[in-house]
């Protein structure tokens, strides 16, 4: 599927979802219903690292982590901005586990 088609058919099923969002919103037992067939859930959290920069005034980049329920990092990207303008890249498998790595023993995480 061509991106453009992909593109058209996520915005497509997110009206039909946010309709559903809107009806169940209406109406308490409706609402009861839709919670109890919600199949399950995740938790993701994401953490925002500064990393040191020569220059902050001009650029800043970091790296966001994202961690699940258990403490453990699950993907990474990295961003990079100058002035008004991001731009944020997935890392690699390889790339993540040199960051899972580095990091991994620096955060941990209690859910209660």
């Amino acid at each position: 599927m061509s991106d453009n088609k992909n593109a058209e058919m996520v915005e497509k099923k997110l009206k039909s979802r946010l309709r559903q969002f809107r009806k169940v919103l209406k109406d308490e037992d409706e609402k009861q219903k839709f919670f109890d067939e919600i199949c399950g859930s995740e938790i993701l959290v994401r953490m925002d690292l500064f990393l040191p920069s020569k220059n902050p005034d001009k650029y800043i980049d970091g790296i966001f982590i994202y961690m699940n329920d258990a403490g453990k990092i699950v993907d990474a990207e990295y961003y990079y901005k100058e002035l008004d303008e991001v731009t944020v890249t997935r890392l690699s498998e390889k790339d993540l586990k040199v960051v899972t790595n580095l990091f991994q023993d620096e955060f941990s995480l209690e859910i209660e």
